[in-house]
């Protein structure tokens, strides 16, 4: 039997996947988490061997959690299940590993019948999805806020939180948030990683 976890941020959305999903007799809900930190730890306590992945968590994006379950080990597969589709982030999950992308409108029995596929090594991709990954991938920086792209340019310059929050006029606590959120939508680990991309984007400009 094949262990599940779902990663949404909606209690609603989590209860009416587990309801189907427990009809199925190949697959066991054996956890659930509605943020980044806890799907980690649930992840690592109950090793699925797939999990469904929102993007849009309360806490960020989920593809700021994608690497870190991809690096479990074993690796459980990852799928994508949102309510929107964007060509930046469907490129960006395919490139940390996810076994798949669907959208939230799927039937409940196409979704188990790509659970299904994706547990057994296949890529399961939404029309839209497929469309998406056709078309030249968009810079992440370009899903930046105007002020995360503020406090991005305040980490190319070496400056601290509390040195970005002087020179934006808003409070450290704020400029870690926009830290968090950008890293997230840039799907980089650190600051150092962060400066490296706009550095080498901002490079490449004619």
């Amino acid at each position: 039997m094949a262990r599940v976890m779902i990663v949404d941020d909606h209690p609603i959305v989590r209860d009416g996947l587990k309801t189907y999903l427990s009809l199925q007799a190949d697959l066991d809900v054996v956890g659930e988490a509605a943020d980044a930190a806890e799907a980690l730890a649930q992840a690592r306590a109950s090793r699925p061997d797939l999990v469904l992945l929102d993007l849009r968590l309360a806490s960020g994006s989920g593809l700021a959690v994608l690497p870190a379950l991809r690096a479990l080990r074993p690796p459980p597969r990852v799928v994508v299940l949102s309510s929107f589709l964007d060509a930046t982030a469907v490129h960006e999950a395919m490139r940390l590993g996810a076994s798949g992308y669907l959208l939230k409108h799927v039937g409940p029995g196409t979704l188990v019948d790509r659970m299904r596929a994706a547990l057994r090594g296949e890529i399961v991709l939404d029309t839209a999805a497929v469309e998406a990954l056709a078309r030249p991938s968009a810079s992440p920086l370009a899903s930046l806020s105007a002020r995360e792209r503020e406090v991005l340019a305040c980490i190319v310059d070496g400056m601290t939180n509390k040195q970005a929050a002087r020179a934006l006029g808003i409070t450290e606590k704020t400029v870690k948030t926009h830290v968090s959120h950008l890293l997230a939508k840039l799907g980089v680990r650190d600051r150092t990683q962060a400066a490296v991309l706009a550095t080498a984007e901002r490079d490449a400009d004619p």
